[in-house]
């Protein structure tokens, strides 16, 4: 039987499971439905390019693609609607849904519907030729078809009897024009349709919004609207400019600073405000080439007196108690996304501040609409007050917009808006060229758009040409020349990895495969039980508690109270995250479209309480009231950002560096250079090599070779006196860097936001660091006086103004194997008025550990381009790391990559598999340490049964599960091996008695955070506190990490699901390498047991080896 017949005949029997389930449980066969019908459509477009945004999408793409039946087609999105929910279902309709999703199935797998389901299901459909279409204000589609005048679309969002439905884009009302729709459609591509009418059978539209789940921040569309024009071209310029500190921005941070606590304090001081905005924005201080202090004074002091003079004139009509500063929404109606300046809870007031130059304010002129505003602050508010219209159903007469020009006194300084639907328009339009823009990167060669990214290209309105000649055409000039003058290799990098980074910020803002991954699309297509199972929500919170962590940051640390949440419930936070606050009604389900929406950071997480911090706090705690309170994640285009002005600043480089980064010039060492000591025998030869060499060097660091505790500390010591720089991907490998730094006594200074950070370290953060002397020369001193500066990579792309005013001899990036090629060739790029800021560079990393998150499949990420194949690139999920040690494999080179061979983790017993399967190249070798070369586990106990005995005399056990699948369990989870697991940690604590610890002793490895919860209730009720503390986490949160026992439940009772278990493997010198199976069982020191279903591990080739290895040792058993 084939793989993909065995497949749809797992689906079609869970279907059965969904018809004949014993309760009548809606919410459990609806869930159910839901997941197979994911299932489907992940294998169904496996390999294709349409296996991204949301299921609607998907399911309409391979309805087309195998030519189902109009009517059948109808019927399979209502049963993908009424999966979505957890509202009753008639059983009637119930069976029309289980035949609509086995006609599905049948479909994409082009196989017969199972006989075990003949006479179960309806062979008849529902009947929904006369359903119509409920709510023409808003109406989600896919486009079919398009012709000049009308488009042929499915409708998603409600019941429709029609398969396909007319919309009439050309007769539009208000004299609208839409035409422009035309050139960048798509099929499959999904629209919102706004505002509808109907005309002879046709659906004409007041707005059209393309691929809505993309979300576009309104303060980029805005600031696309120059007075040059307003290109779609200029939103992706934009992101190639590298943000620079001017003295213009840096007044615009504090007069935003002071409006809110202006707004917060009715004592208003602006020493206050002029302390803590120099130690929030410290680096930018320091680094600012135009800053004058007596200027930034003098101005800002006028601009506060400003503030406060409209902010008492303001609230004479408006009420002050409801006055919130910096509410966030976001609008999938519309496809956008902003935070407000101030508004009050009424919505009666809507503010924007801007606190520079207004050309027609200073010139007491208008511009073409007939105001005193700014085009692109004009744009902003429209914008905003459309999210209020289509979240809120608030109208123009029930909202009063203003733009607050700090820099103008009353009645300058506060402009009323009118609402100028043309604009709106005109905006929306922009949005629209912008997504589909980007829908091009992701899918075509970013170098056919090269050619277009020129000055004249953009400068579309024949604006002041004397201006745009002085001040921004050097500026565009500077950002898009280097493009053209790129060689060939160049080129198909930069244009290949662009595509790349564009591809990757599409799917995570509109999602790839439902439960693989997340999304911020998930925010509102999720059901609540997915963002539930998937630990993405906390529901039914209460305040306890509001504080303010100074007396003029307003109500910004806020306690909730977590109530009991379902038992498989984990939620998947972390310290530091950024997320969303928000309020929501009883008996209600938490929309986060329909909320005002308060931004923090997660300060701390209990069981029963979380704290956040509010990135503004509110002047009034009454403002922060509601019936219950949802946190959700939020998100962020930085990273996408960060790594496309990466990516210019990179083909921007000195020659030399770009050649040695492609690989055109071999890298250089200094034979002569020596070490000032010896360190350890086992280090002393890599750390030679690594001095010697004056480029590069690469440090391959298997598990347990002491990579951060010996090499990198030695490293270090041996470039005493240079300025080195320290990166790791994630912070709690920087924490370990740091933790490294401080017990060797080696000062550093950290780059990091505080709830980012390890709480030993936040003295050594660089807004910490300046606080007791808050000037300029200090900051200045404390950068330059410190040698070495620590970091994630993330942090450094937003902190790169370090770069301009101190020099890196050598910086050492760790855990390089899991960063991906945008997000680090632009750091080591870097330069400064023509020279390279970094003049060395260490990578240090194990390609055979986890590599970095793509949500990309290897398909959609392969290079595809001879010229980078040539240079070992032939997929852009590869890091840098990986792709020059091929480049130094292929060379013959030996002098620029070490490997560390001495292991001092893995019993020998244990290292003997990823030896002879991983590491085969590599032959580790045990230091050896004194628990390496124990004959017999430290068990003295008195042995309770075989089982003890068992566990006593071997060091890798398998222990086979049985099968435990229910239909009302999550396939994330698995009771019998839970139950398993929680007998080991008994029997296991029992016989390490005093030796105990729940930080050393015992970790627990599961793929899913679902099984967690399920071994965590099973530890419970044993009832020992002391093991209450024991890590359970997935291999992607051990990697790094090591325990004396490891215990891994691979969980999984389903084919498919190996898939996802095997993800993360590749092939080296013909053997399969599977990463995430090597972090795990290279975790542990002196036992590894493993639990799981045999005969679904055993269709996998190396976890069958895996077992057939223990079995032959004698480490095969029950329990």
């Amino acid at each position: 039987m084939t793989q993909e017949s065995t497949t749809a005949q797992e689906l079609f029997a869970r279907i059965l499971e969904v018809i004949e389930f014993p309760d009548n449980r809606s919410d459990v066969q609806n869930r159910l439905m839901h997941e197979t019908l994911v299932l489907a459509c992940h294998e169904g477009l496996k390999g294709t390019r349409h296996g991204f945004g949301n299921l609607s999408s998907q399911v309409d793409s391979l309805c087309k693609q195998h030519h189902i039946k109009p009517q059948d087609t109808v019927a399979i999105h209502l049963m993908r609607r009424h999966s979505n929910s957890v509202a009753p279902i008639l059983h009637n309709d119930l069976l029309y849904d289980c035949r609509a999703l086995a006609l599905f199935i049948s479909a994409v797998f082009n196989t017969s519907i199972p006989s075990f389901l003949v006479g179960k299901i309806p062979t008849e459909g529902r009947h929904t030729a006369n359903i119509q279409i409920a709510n023409y204000k808003y109406i989600r589609c896919t486009v079919q078809s398009w012709d000049d005048k009308y488009i042929k679309v499915n409708v998603l969002n409600q019941e429709c009897g029609e398969e396909e439905v007319l919309i009439d884009y050309i007769n539009t009302p208000e004299h609208i024009d839409l035409s422009y729709i035309r050139k960048i459609l798509c099929e499959g591509m999904q629209l919102n349709l706004l505002d509808c009418n109907v005309t002879r059978k046709r659906i004409v539209p007041r707005i059209i919004v393309v691929e809505p789940d993309f979300l576009v921040d309104i303060s980029s569309i805005a600031n696309c609207f120059e007075d040059y024009g307003h290109h779609p071209l200029l939103f992706t310029v934009n992101r190639l400019q590298a943000r620079t500190a001017t003295a213009a921005t840096l007044l615009g941070n504090f007069a935003g600073t002071a409006l809110d606590d202006i707004i917060n304090n009715p004592n208003y001081n602006i020493n206050e405000t002029l302390k803590a905005n120099f130690r929030n924005k410290a680096l930018d201080f320091a680094t600012c080439t135009d800053f004058r202090s007596d200027v930034f004074k003098k101005d800002g002091t006028e601009q506060a007196q400003n503030i406060q003079d409209i902010v008492e004139e303001l609230f004479k009509g408006y009420d002050r108690n409801k006055a919130i500063l910096e509410p966030s929404f976001v609008c999938e109606s519309l496809g956008i996304q902003g935070r407000v300046d101030l508004m009050t809870t009424d919505f009666r007031l809507l503010v924007e501040q801007k606190s520079g130059k207004n050309f027609y304010i200073a010139n007491n002129r208008f511009n073409n609409h007939g105001s005193k505003h700014l085009e692109k602050h004009y744009v902003q508010v429209l914008l905003y007050f459309g999210i209020l219209q289509y979240n809120f159903n608030r109208s123009t007469r029930s909202t009063n917009i203003h733009l607050l020009y700090s820099k103008y006194p009353l009645p300058d300084g506060l402009l009323e808006v009118e609402s100028l639907q043309s604009l709106m328009m005109e905006a929306i339009k922009f949005r629209n060229q912008v997504v589909a823009t980007e829908y091009w990167i992701g899918d075509n060669d970013f170098a056919k758009l090269i050619p277009h990214f020129t000055p004249s290209t953009l400068q579309l309105n024949h604006c002041n040409q004397h201006f745009f000649q002085q001040w921004i055409l050097p500026r565009l000039t500077e950002t898009l020349a280097p493009l053209h003058t790129l060689t060939p290799l160049e080129k198909a990098y930069f244009s290949r990895m662009m595509r790349f980074v564009v591809k990757e910020q599409i799917i995570s803002k509109v999602g790839y495969q439902e439960g693989a991954g997340s999304s911020n699309a998930d925010l509102w297509n999720m059901p609540l039980a997915g963002k539930i199972e998937s630990g993405n929500i906390y529901t039914g919170l209460t305040i306890t508690h509001k504080e303010q962590s100074t007396a003029y940051s307003g109500y910004d640390s806020i306690t909730l109270a977590v109530p009991k949440q379902s038992e498989d419930f984990l939620p998947n936070f972390r310290r530091g995250d950024m997320v969303y606050l928000y309020a929501y009604r009883k008996n209600e389900m938490p929309d986060i479209r329909k909320a005002f929406l308060f931004r923090g950071t997660l300060q701390e997480i209990h069981t029963d309480t979380v704290v956040v911090r509010l990135s503004d706090g509110q002047q009034n705690p009454d403002l922060l009231v509601g019936d219950q309170f949802a946190i959700e994640h939020s998100s962020s285009d930085i990273g996408c950002t960060t790594a496309i002005q990466g990516l210019h600043t990179f083909v921007t480089a000195t020659k030399e560096r770009k050649d040695l980064l492609l690989g055109q010039r071999p890298p250089q060492r200094n034979a002569e250079i020596q070490l000032s000591q010896s360190y350890n025998p086992t280090y002393d030869d890599v750390i030679l090599r690594a001095k010697q060499a004056t480029d590069y060097f690469l440090l391959i660091g298997p598990p347990g070779t002491g990579k951060t505790s010996m090499a990198l500390q030695y490293l270090v010591r041996e470039h005493e006196g240079k300025n080195i720089l320290l990166l790791s991907y994630t912070n709690r490998a920087v924490d370990e860097i740091c933790g490294m730094l401080a017990d060797n006594d080696i000062p550093f200074l950290r780059l990091s936001k505080e709830y980012s950070c390890d709480p030993r370290f936040t003295d050594n953060l660089l807004t910490n660091a300046v606080k007791t002397n808050p000037t300029l020369e200090h900051i200045r001193q404390t950068i330059d006086s410190s040698r070495i500066i620590v970091s994630t990579t993330a942090s450094l792309a937003t902190h790169t103004a370090i770069f301009s005013i101190k020099h890196f001899e050598l910086a050492i990036i760790d855990e390089a194997s899991q960063i991906l090629e945008p997000n680090i060739v632009g750091l080591l790029a870097a330069h400064n008025e023509g020279e390279q800021v970094i003049d060395k560079f260490i990578l240090i990393g194990d390609h055979k550990q986890l590599p970095a998150v793509v949500q990309q499949d290897n398909n959609e990420s392969a290079a595809d381009s001879p010229l980078l194949e040539e240079i070992h690139l032939p997929n852009c999920a590869n890091s840098l790391f990986e792709r020059l040690i091929l480049t130094e494999r292929a060379a013959g080179r030996t002098d620029f990559v070490g490997t560390l061979r001495k292991q001092g983790r893995m019993h020998p017993d244990i290292a003997a598999f990823p030896n002879t399967y991983f590491y085969e190249r590599e032959q580790l070798e045990c230091v050896p340490l004194a628990h390496q070369t124990e004959p017999n586990l430290p068990y003295n106990e008195p042995s309770e049964d075989k089982t003890d005995d068992f566990l006593k005399a071997h060091r890798m056990v398998f222990i086979p599960s049985k099968s435990c699948r229910k239909p009302y369990i999550s396939e994330k989870v698995n009771t019998e091996e839970a139950r398993i697991v929680a007998d080991l940690v008994r029997r296991l604590y029992r016989q390490m008695g005093t030796t105990f610890d729940a930080q050393k002793s015992i970790g627990i490895i599961v793929p899913y955070r679902n099984q967690i919860a399920m071994i965590r209730k099973e530890l419970e009720q044993l009832r020992l506190p002391a093991i209450e503390k024991i890590s359970i986490d997935t291999v992607e949160r051990y990697q790094g990490s090591q325990r004396d026992v490891i215990i891994y439940s691979f969980t999984i009772q389903n084919r498919f699901q190996l898939e996802f278990l095997t993800a993360n493997t590749f092939v080296e010198d013909g053997k399969p390498i599977d990463r995430k199976l090597n972090v795990a069982i290279t975790r542990a020191r002196k036992q590894l047991i493993l639990t799981g279903n045999e005969a679904t591990l055993r269709q996998n080739f190396l976890f069958s080896e895996l077992i057939d290895y223990i079995d032959q040792r004698g480490g095969r058993t029950t329990i």
